[in-house]
């Protein structure tokens, strides 16, 4: 490594351990401020404790901090809106209302249009996918879903799709919360919670909502953009909200049990057959210490997205010729 690489390289840590870092935690402490509001919904004993990637990029030695003058701007962004979604709650009306008509649900799925949401879907939260000494505000979720380029994302592990990954995470953090202000308006309470982090687990969530399905690489695949998206949520004071009741797209997974290109592509391979179980019960086929450092000196890696067949081919094409395949 040159001496001028090396000195960046330590510039950046510098940044980001005298700088972001103290600012990320600062927000947490911001996130947990909200078990202390009356009726909250907090974690249970079965939920997992967050996989922070910043506080694990500051424990981490030998993995380098993925930014550049651009993602550095998004980052800052994002951390402004987490503290946004916190400090937003005290403008929640006194008496919030409860129920949403039919007309109000079409102005929600009109405006997340506006403020560039790709998909929305609705799920109850049950206290498990709250992650541990975390909570939130309503457990009715919209779960909200934003693609990413996936020409830019087809190019990883680079420096330009680590700026889309992060250009998306700056988009819809700003969208959580102009969604939470719009429903205010409306009269409900609401609770933005930014893609950044996350309060409870969004694919999980997500999958709740029928929006998804688990891939092998853990990511949700959906019918909008594949792997392609991020994900964030917006907790609402609304009880009757359409909540999904059978995930149509359950085959998802039996053609990934017959493709398992993220497996056999995964550069650190850090995605297993064997799935791993963890003391909460939930299964996962993910080995964070194996795909952490790679993540980190690569651009943020992102090649299990990139080799996905959901990335590149239309969803409903595959889901066709995958059937037909199965009947034969």
């Amino acid at each position: 490594m040159s001496q001028e690489m090396s000195f960046i390289n330590k510039a950046k840590k510098v940044f980001f351990r005298k700088f972001a870092l103290p600012r990320v935690k600062g927000v947490y402490a911001l996130e947990n401020s909200v078990k202390d509001i009356e009726n909250s919904i907090i974690f249970s004993d079965e939920s997992e404790a967050r996989f922070d990637i910043p506080i694990e990029f500051g424990r981490r030695e030998g993995v380098e901090v993925p930014l550049t003058s651009v993602t550095i701007k998004h980052i800052l962004t994002c951390i402004k809106n987490m503290k946004r979604a916190i400090f937003d709650l005290k403008n929640n009306p006194i008496n919030p209302r409860n129920k949403i008509d039919k007309e109000e649900l079409e102005e929600l799925r009109e405006y997340v249009k506006t403020v560039e949401v790709s998909a929305i879907g609705f799920t109850k939260v049950p206290s498990n996918l709250i992650f541990k000494n975390k909570a939130i505000a309503f457990e009715n979720a919209i779960v909200l879903a934003m693609n990413m380029d996936n020409d830019i994302i087809s190019s990883a592990p680079n420096r330009l799709s680590l700026k889309n990954v992060w250009y998306t995470y700056d988009k819809l953090s700003v969208a959580s919360n102009k969604i939470a202000r719009f429903l205010r308006k409306k009269g409900f309470a609401a609770h933005a919670s930014p893609p950044l982090g996350g309060i409870a687990l969004y694919p999980k969530l997500a999958q709740n909502a029928g929006m998804g399905e688990f891939g092998y690489s853990g990511l949700l695949i959906t019918p909008v953009n594949g792997p392609t998206l991020r994900l964030a949520a917006v907790y609402v004071s609304a009880e009757n909200l359409p909540m999904n009741e059978v995930n149509e797209h359950s085959w998802i997974r039996d053609y990934c049990d017959q493709c398992r290109k993220c497996i056999k592509e995964c550069p650190p391979g850090a995605i297993y057959e064997t799935p791993i179980e963890h003391e909460t019960g939930r299964v996962t086929h993910i080995d964070n210490d194996k795909c952490f450092p790679y993540f980190g000196n690569n651009y943020g890696c992102t090649v299990c997205i990139k080799v996905c067949p959901f990335n590149n081919v239309d969803y409903y094409k595959l889901k066709e010729n995958f059937l037909k395949k199965q009947k034969s």
